[in-house]
């Protein structure tokens, strides 16, 4: 399980599926494959931009039965140099930042040279790099 690095992900998946979205309370649900449509998935970078609004997906996939799977994903990110800081018309009047502003490029560093063999394991999300400033 993971959550994408990204700003937003994109996947289309072929018919056998197996992509499961973790729900705000911790249950696992199926992400049913569907002719002629793709999953967009909410990255760590979005979630951090918009200030935590909108929710960073983690997901895994899981076979139930031993057959190959094809799935082909994009990833779009902010430019590196971009600081990711939530605007102000997103944080709202007398409202305050969850994240202490980063840059793009240091964030997916961060995360490319953590997740070396932890792929499956989550822990190390803007979170974990930038913060929690409702603390």
């Amino acid at each position: 399980m993971h959550t994408d690095m990204s700003c937003v992900t994109i996947v289309c998946q072929d018919e056998i599926g197996g992509l499961q979205v973790r729900s705000r309370e911790g249950k696992w649900m199926d992400i049913n494959p569907c002719a002629d449509t793709l999953v967009v998935n909410v990255g760590d970078l979005m979630h951090a931009w918009s200030n935590g609004r909108l929710r960073s997906s983690e997901h895994r996939v899981v076979l139930k039965r031993n057959v190959s799977r094809f799935s082909v994903a994009f990833f779009w990110c902010f430019e590196d140099e971009k600081v990711i800081s939530a605007p102000d018309e997103v944080v709202g009047e007398g409202g305050a930042r969850i994240y202490n502003p980063f840059v793009c490029r240091e964030y997916l560093k961060f995360r490319e040279s953590s997740e070396r063999g932890k792929f499956d394991k989550v822990g190390f999300t803007v979170k974990d790099f930038a913060g929690d400033l409702k603390q």
